[in-house]
Parts: structure tokens; C-alpha cells; sequence
């Protein structure tokens, strides 16, 4: 586990979005849906690294990115109510991606929206701890810190996890499997949805 003295940050310096882009990145070295994205390693630390930075930057504009004190783990969230210009994402996508797998990723992401929460709801677009501080509770620390916000507002917390193996620690947080959509060769992505306490 994490010593006691970890806590959670909300990034108010512009200054730490690299090192916030950085961790993410690394933490997301592995993931199927990412590498079958960006599926060369110069694809993945160009193309990746640039959408994780949007990610990163709108959770930012947001006041609603968060991070661990020792900058391991870091947490993008969009509140309810907030919306952000996708064109960034869509260029990024296009000039890094293969032209069919772009087409197929299309029609995956436009399948995940049906699945959003009715009304205002919190987003978390993407949540990574650095592997050498994965294991640790680094990313629950993250993730308790603001479902007790929700929890606080009765609100309900929406995601996709592009990655099997994380869905049991969602599952452990009180996010519910919606389904696993597939297209294509792409691998599943599963909206999890935590319902308003």
C-alpha cells in the first residue's frame, strides 16, 4: 500500500500538465485499445502522448484534474454540465491512426455515448499511475476522492474502460458493466456506469 502520508492534489499550475501527460502515458503503455490505436511504438509515444495531453488539458480547464502528491497517479475528470470541442481528439485520431481502424473506432465511440448517464453526471476520461506505482492504491486513493464528491451530490460517475483487466477494480467502486461492445478488430470497450447514492 501507499504510506499514509499520500494524498490527492487538484492541478492548478499549468506547469504540471507535462509530467500529469507523462504519467498517463506511461500508465497506458499496455492497454489494448491505445496500442491497437497507435500500433507502432512511434505512433504510440506521438500520437498517444498528444491525446492524452487534450485529455489532460480539458480535465485542467475544468478544475477537475487530479493527481497523487508524488505525481504517480493522475485523474481526468469532466463535471457535469461541461462539454469540450472533440476536434482536437478527432485530428489527432486521424493523422495517427489507420484509416480503417479510424472508421471503426468512429462507430465504437459514437455506441459508448447511448450508454451515458441520464441528466448530469461526472466523466472520467482517463485515470493512469505510472507502472512503478501501480498496485500501491494510488489510483483508488484517485478514484474515493471523487466518488465521495458524488456521492456528496448524489450523482452518478460514467466511463469506458478500454481494458479488461481494470474492470474488476471499477466493479470494486460500484461501477456496473453496461456491455462490451466490439468492432471490427478493435478491442472491447466497456461503458461502467456508478449510479447516484
Amino acid at each position: 500500500m501507499f504510506p499514509d502520508s499520500l494524498r490527492v492534489v487538484t492541478i492548478d499550475a499549468p506547469d504540471d500538465l507535462d509530467a500529469a501527460t507523462a504519467a498517463i502515458v506511461l500508465a497506458n503503455i499496455e492497454d489494448p485499445v491505445v496500442r491497437w490505436i497507435f500500433d507502432t511504438p512511434l505512433r504510440m509515444m506521438t500520437y498517444a502522448t498528444q491525446l492524452f495531453r487534450v485529455l489532460v488539458t480539458h480535465a485542467f480547464d475544468s478544475a477537475a484534474l487530479q493527481r497523487t502528491d508524488d505525481g504517480l497517479a493522475v485523474a481526468c475528470w469532466r463535471p457535469p454540465g461541461v462539454h469540450h470541442d472533440d476536434g482536437e481528439i478527432a485530428a489527432i485520431l486521424h493523422e495517427g491512426c489507420a484509416p480503417e481502424k479510424l472508421e471503426a473506432f468512429g462507430g465504437m465511440a459514437a455506441a459508448l455515448e447511448r450508454y451515458e448517464p441520464k441528466g448530469p453526471f461526472w466523466y472520467l476520461s482517463a485515470l493512469g499511475v505510472d507502472p512503478i506505482g501501480q498496485n500501491r492504491g494510488r489510483g483508488a486513493l484517485l478514484l474515493q476522492a471523487r466518488l465521495a464528491q458524488c456521492d456528496a451530490a448524489h450523482l452518478p460517475a460514467y466511463l469506458w474502460s478500454s481494458n479488461e483487466r481494470n474492470v474488476p477494480f471499477y466493479e470494486r467502486h460500484g461501477f456496473e458493466v453496461q456491455t462490451r461492445l466490439r468492432v471490427s478488430t478493435c478491442p472491447p470497450m466497456i461503458p461502467m456506469v456508478r449510479h447516484a447514492r
